[in-house]
């Protein structure tokens, strides 16, 4: 705290007007557009009331074939991230590189796809292109993979996307 500023105590005659009842509300109207006309983009409709004392209000309609790039809970691959990896442990060919030439070194290829409501796998794509069939590869043992666990947003089940990174080893042999 930098400065302590001492309440100010005024009169009652000093004191603001005070606001107008509620019945004198009633009636006022709330505009989208100001006084020229034009149409204030930061200005929401106001949420109806209804006589019933409920609150109304217009939620946004959601695209239902939305996908999300970023979502509150990720989609996951049944059993978790260690299974995930065990499964492409076992059915990747990690030898792929090395049988098409590729020369010694370490490369990362990074596959993006969708995962649906139902958690079916689509849109399987490379984002790399090292080449030596390691992106191939890469997409045909996510393209056969099982059901994932679909992506939450606000409760309920999305379409996200998921990037996996896949790491290919070559060694001289």
């Amino acid at each position: 705290m930098k400065q302590f500023t001492p309440p100010v105590i005024k009169k009652d005659e000093e004191v603001e007007k005070p606001p107008p009842p509620q019945e004198e509300l009633k009636e006022v109207k709330i505009a989208e557009v100001d006084q020229e006309g034009v149409k204030d983009e930061n200005i929401v409709t106001p949420v109806v009331v209804d006589e019933g004392k409920q609150v109304v209000e217009e939620k946004p309609v959601e695209d239902e074939n939305k996908i999300f790039d970023k979502v509150e809970i990720e989609a996951s691959f049944p059993g978790g991230d260690s299974k995930w990896r065990r499964y492409l442990e076992s059915n990747c060919n990690g030898q792929v590189a090395s049988d098409n030439g590729a020369p010694e070194g370490t490369y990362t290829t990074v596959v993006q796809f969708v995962v649906d409501k139902e958690g079916n796998i689509s849109d399987v794509r490379s984002l790399t292109n090292h080449g030596y069939g390691m992106e191939e590869e890469a997409m045909r043992v996510i393209k056969k993979g099982p059901k994932w666990t679909p992506a939450v947003q606000n409760g309920r089940q999305v379409k996200a996307y998921r990037k996996q990174p896949i790491t290919f080893q070559v060694t001289g042999e």
